[in-house]
């Protein structure tokens, strides 16, 4: 190896506590390690090793589970899924265009990050409750889109505008009754689509009330939007 900063010949000078070599320069004095193998945007983590940390993440496996399987550490795991997290992004965003649909449904999913929204008594924007709105076609079960936000108008809007680009056509369209969904979906869908809201009604549940499930469903009412919804097809059932 030949030093970086003078390139004279360097000479082995011990190893690390992992194990990998150094070198040391005779004629400027300066030590270096040997150069590592950098995999997947620098990280020093075996492909292999990435691979089975996806797959057991895919399986429903833990952040500790994946960590006491594979002896990797916790922050690596986590860059791991970031990382890839990141990629699919990129890739549904460069693939799902245009998909001709027939039966599309939409909701969202309730979680948190840091604390719950009541916790939030600073009012951190980086906190507290988050949404992840999901469209899904109900034949293929294929995610056309999603959005991750509050549920907040801003964020229905920005939820179905990848919608809009992900789908092309006319199809049927489902939602619970969130009432941003109406203006959203009749700014960026338009007259393409028979639109068609489905309310659940749940009675109140008697349970602790740190209960964060919804209560028994105790009524379901159909509220046809514009055009002409199929009554059969009114479902959020698969999303």
């Amino acid at each position: 190896m030949n030093c970086p900063n003078c390139k004279a010949k360097c000479k082995k000078f011990g190893k690390t506590r992992k194990g990998q070599q150094r070198y040391r320069c005779g004629q400027c004095l300066k030590t270096y390690s040997e150069p590592r193998n950098e995999h997947l945007d620098g990280m020093y983590t075996e492909p292999e090793k990435v691979e089975n940390v996806i797959r057991l993440f895919v399986e429903g496996c833990s952040v500790r589970s994946i960590m006491r399987i594979t002896e990797l550490h916790p922050v690596t795991i986590l860059k791991i899924l970031v990382m890839v997290g990141e990629r699919c992004e990129q890739l549904q965003e460069a693939k799902i265009r245009n998909v001709p649909v027939s039966d599309v449904q939409c909701d969202e999913m309730w979680g948190f990050i840091g604390c719950k929204e009541k916790r939030n008594v600073n009012g951190d924007p980086q906190r507290g409750d988050a949404y992840c709105f999901v469209g899904i076609e109900r034949t293929s079960k294929l995610i056309l889109s999603w959005h991750l936000g509050r549920r907040t108008a801003r964020d229905t809007m920005a939820f179905v505008e990848k919608l809009d680009g992900a789908t092309r056509g006319s199809f049927q369209i489902t939602t619970d009754g969130f009432p941003a969904y109406f203006d959203a979906i009749h700014t960026c869908l338009g007259t393409r689509v028979d639109y068609a809201q489905l309310i659940k009604v749940y009675g109140v549940s008697g349970d602790d009330e740190h209960k964060y499930s919804p209560g028994k469903i105790i009524d379901m009412t159909v509220q046809d939007k514009w055009g002409s919804p199929d009554p059969k097809r009114i479902c959020t059932s698969h999303v």
